[in-house]
């Protein structure tokens, strides 16, 4: 496995996945797809809507660790993403300080951000290190403030040597990174709008078949 995975992928709506407009020019696609995702700001910006939770951090090799992402839903940068696979993510930890000497982390990331383009643009699940000063190890230069934007996991992990002996998931809701306050599963409650969307989207059909059910009783 790798530090990054491209799961399976939904991504609505952009111009590569156009499910609202089906105009014919690539600019139609490119503008009117932005413009129709402006409307997810109602519900928040950057948050996970559904599922996507993270399994409690593995050793899978004397020094690599691994987790797994399940599927689910988020908005994220003015887009709807439904990740349709799991996420397998490792990340050798050989070269990197721990928790418990250096007080360094691992984290999950959605990576992805909309590009003016009619070109695929898939997201990705990453890993990376996080130094206790913030600074990101990123050496495939894959880490970004614009596109790691949710932070699905906080991960602690001990090493003896260059062997990993023990990792765990951290409690912690905030870790700072690059300067940046993340929450973890972007928690932070000014991204989210509209927190009792799903209770009044539901809330008329639940008073529809509650009418219906007393229809068939008369």
């Amino acid at each position: 496995m790798a530090s990054t995975v491209t799961p399976t992928q939904v991504r609505i709506n952009d111009p590569y996945q156009q499910t609202v407009f089906a105009f014919n020019t690539p600019d139609s696609k490119l503008y009117l797809s932005r413009e129709s995702n402006k409307l997810l700001n109602v519900v928040g910006s950057d948050i996970i809507i559904k599922d996507l939770t993270v399994t409690d951090p593995t050793i899978v090799s004397p020094s690599t660790v691994r987790a797994i992402v399940s599927t689910g839903w988020a908005i994220q940068d003015e887009t709807l993403l439904n990740i349709a696979s799991f996420s397998t993510v490792d990340l050798d930890c050989s070269a990197l300080v721990d928790t418990l000497v250096g007080g360094a982390h691992l984290g999950i990331f959605i990576n992805y951000q909309y590009f003016q383009t009619v070109e695929e643009n898939n997201l990705s699940i990453d890993m990376f290190h996080i130094q206790s000063d913030g600074t990101v190890t990123d050496p495939t230069g894959r880490f970004s403030l614009n596109s790691c934007r949710i932070l699905l996991d906080i991960i602690n992990f001990t090493k003896s040597g260059s062997n990993v002996v023990a990792v765990s998931k951290n409690l912690s809701n905030t870790i700072t990174i690059s300067g940046t306050t993340y929450y973890r599963r972007n928690l932070n409650p000014t991204d989210l709008v509209l927190p009792n969307l799903y209770s009044l989207a539901f809330a008329e059909y639940r008073e529809y078949l509650l009418k219906q059910d007393y229809l068939l009783m008369e």
